[in-house]
């Protein structure tokens, strides 16, 4: 898969950190949603930022050593290819706290298409995560940020609690954070499984170790409720009544 772009959005309004120094750019906020269904951002006093990593197309040996030495919990989003074709990696990299959620079947951008079509990417990518880590994801990224209140519906209908979009993005040797300011705890971090990947993570870990800030996992922050099916029951009941 070819190297991605940085979002439009992160592009025009960010802030550009390296080890030594940080240049604002810009004071332009990122994008919100009315919807507390759709987050940038999470709400924590805690010291904590969310490091999230997408699609899914290089996975080298230096990164799967990084991850399990630094014991860094990370919110996958890797499509349903990837996930089979890097599946000794990524089950390697399988600890306490390191979750694997939707990133849509094709990597579609999500707002151009039709409810049905957007229904079948999201719960495809889930029966495929499940069958590979046997649990259903309970997150769900929309390729490139692309969504509409019809991708609410249809992650809803296949049991997805939170669309999760970003707010830092970092590649290149570069961190982009929307709103010209460092990092802060509760940023959800973007990342992409990249050649530059273990360079940017490591550029990353760095940038919050020195803000006083360490990574943690998005399932024990946002707490989402497990699905629940329910199922009625009818019993009938014969009487025979006396001749």
């Amino acid at each position: 898969m070819a190297r991605r772009r940085f979002s439009a959005f992160l592009a025009l309004s960010a802030s550009l950190i390296t080890l030594s120094t940080l240049v604002n750019i810009s004071v332009v906020e990122a994008k919100s949603s009315n919807s507390d269904f759709v987050i940038y951002h999470v709400q924590t006093k805690d010291p904590v930022v969310f490091i999230t990593i997408d699609d899914g197309s290089v996975v080298t040996d230096g990164l799967v050593q990084l991850l399990l030495k630094k014991n860094i919990p990370v919110t996958n989003f890797v499509l349903s290819e990837p996930l089979k074709t890097h599946w000794k990696a990524f089950h390697l990299i399988r600890r306490p706290g390191t979750t694997f959620e939707n990133h849509s079947e094709t990597h579609p951008l999500m707002g151009n298409l039709s409810l049905a079509a957007q229904t079948k990417e999201i719960s495809r990518a889930s029966n495929h995560a499940r069958g590979m880590y046997k649990k259903l994801p309970v997150f769900f990224r929309p390729p490139g940020g692309s969504h509409n209140s019809n991708t609410e519906i249809a992650s809803k209908t296949c049991g997805i609690k939170k669309i999760v979009m970003w707010n830092v993005e970092a590649d290149q040797g570069k961190i982009i954070r929307a709103g010209g300011s460092p990092i802060q705890r509760g940023d959800i971090i973007l990342l992409h499984y990249l050649d530059s990947l273990e360079s940017s993570l490591k550029l990353v870990l760095a940038e919050i170790k020195k803000l006083g800030l360490r990574p943690a996992s998005l399932r024990d922050y946002l707490d989402p409720a497990p699905v629940v099916v329910t199922t009625t029951t009818t019993t009938t009941t014969t009487t025979t009544l006396p001749q």
